[in-house]
């Protein structure tokens, strides 16, 4: 297995943003890709994903592809699988990456940077520890893996604000949005954004409600609405179609979103839409929906959020006026919730798990240099201090988290915060 040699790391905009990559050089990467770990294949995918990244995210530090491969990787393969095909399209078409908040630029094989129990010997590697952040390895046993180096990316902590479409205009009347099969739009958009609200908060996905208002009424007022701490605001709405099915026919229309024509992907609106296609629902119209093909000027409370930078969504959640969707929203609203918040989480590729059994952590302050444990906002030494633990002492763990400063964070079951997990010892 070849070994990567050094190169230097230019900060350049994804790949994705210039030109797509042609069949004929997707090949020519997963030909690297077999040659690089053609061992992983069929055994550890991520692996693959890994490699793929890794050309991504040197590629712009060079003038091109070919001088790319040939300067940084192993001379590729005469073949190359389906697997490593995959994970080139994967990486350079879909977007997706092995560690979602990192640059990779290294990566070293177990067979001569491992201390034989599949752990990075950190003798051999102290130029790379040195230059690079540590991000993890992959591999099919303690003999054969992978580990990897590069620059993981500062980014503000993720924070969604959910609000609900139509409800009180700015004066005082009710807007009830879609009527049909004996509920109002307005009332039932209000109903799922307090359960989606309540599904992030039990994935630890932070989250806010906005406003009870009608937004568009409010911004056609010449409202003002500063919504730039969010990395993305999900609109709720329900559907209506001119033809109403009151008694329902057995066959479902289906969820939709749109988006604004200045969004660069959907990737988020994709996985919100394939979890509750998994549910039951269906695809109506395309799916995704860019607001200016139905309006040219777009829809206004997107416009609005889009100005400030912030991603925004339209979700059509089901139609109103039709009772097979009806039923399935009433059936499985909390199940909807969540499905939403898990489509967010993989759209945005956020690291945070549950745990379902919370578990005890031994804390001994005399150990850890300052003799105390910070108490941090988020899993993050970037985090402001809530407080600090300056005696020995047991907590319980409800959620992990992965985050600077720390091979992994541990949220408190008082909610007061995150600590390093690195500075405890599990009962």
């Amino acid at each position: 297995m070849g070994e990567l040699r050094l190169s230097s790391f230019c900060a350049s905009t994804s790949w994705q943003k210039g030109k797509l990559m042609t069949t004929a050089e997707l090949i020519k990467i997963a030909k690297v890709i077999y040659a690089e770990g053609g061992i992983f294949s069929g055994k550890n995918y991520n692996a693959l994903l890994a490699i793929a990244q890794c050309i991504h995210d040197l590629l712009p530090s060079y003038k091109d592809l070919d001088t790319c491969l040939a300067s940084a990787f192993t001379s590729p393969s005469d073949q190359y699988d389906p697997q490593c095909l995959q994970a080139a399209q994967a990486v350079f078409e879909q977007g997706q990456r092995r560690f979602p908040d990192a640059q990779i630029l290294q990566f070293r094989s177990y067979t001569r940077y491992s201390d034989g129990n599949g752990n990075p010997d950190q003798g051999k590697l102290a130029d790379l520890y040195k230059n690079y952040d540590y991000l993890g390895s992959d591999s099919i046993n303690t003999r054969w893996g992978h580990f990897y180096f590069g620059k993981r990316e500062e980014k503000k902590m993720f924070r969604m604000l959910v609000m609900a479409g139509h409800g009180r205009n700015q004066d005082g009347s009710w807007d009830p949005g879609a009527v049909g099969c004996g509920y109002q739009e307005a009332d039932l958009a209000r109903e799922l954004r307090d359960l989606i609200k309540t599904a992030a908060d039990q994935a630890g996905v932070p989250c806010d409600v906005a406003p009870d208002r009608n937004h568009y009424s409010y911004f056609k007022a010449g409202g003002q609405y500063d919504v730039s701490a969010y990395n993305y605001v999900l609109e709720i709405h329900f559907n209506a179609s001119a033809t109403a099915d009151q008694s329902g026919d057995g066959i479902k229309k289906g969820s939709m979103v749109y988006i604004d024509q200045s969004e660069t992907g959907h990737s988020v609106e994709d996985a919100i839409l394939s979890n509750l296609y998994s549910l039951g629902s269906r695809q109506a119209w395309d799916g995704i929906v860019v607001a200016q093909r139905q309006w040219p000027s777009g829809l206004m409370v997107q416009s609005r959020i889009r100005a400030q930078g912030v991603s925004h969504a339209v979700l059509e959640t089901c139609f109103i006026t039709d009772w097979d969707d009806v039923s399935w929203y009433l059936a499985n609203k909390t199940k909807i919730a969540s499905a939403i918040v898990a489509g967010i989480q993989q759209g945005f590729g956020l690291n945070y798990a549950v745990v379902t059994k919370p578990y005890m952590v031994k804390v001994e302050p005399e150990s850890i240099p300052d003799k105390a444990l910070n108490i941090r906002e988020w899993p993050s030494t970037n985090a402001p201090i809530t407080g600090q633990i300056r005696e020995t002492m047991s907590l319980t763990i409800i959620e992990e988290a992965s985050g600077k400063g720390a091979k992994r964070w541990g949220k408190l079951k008082s909610l007061a915060g995150w600590i390093s997990l690195d500075y405890t010892k599990r009962h």
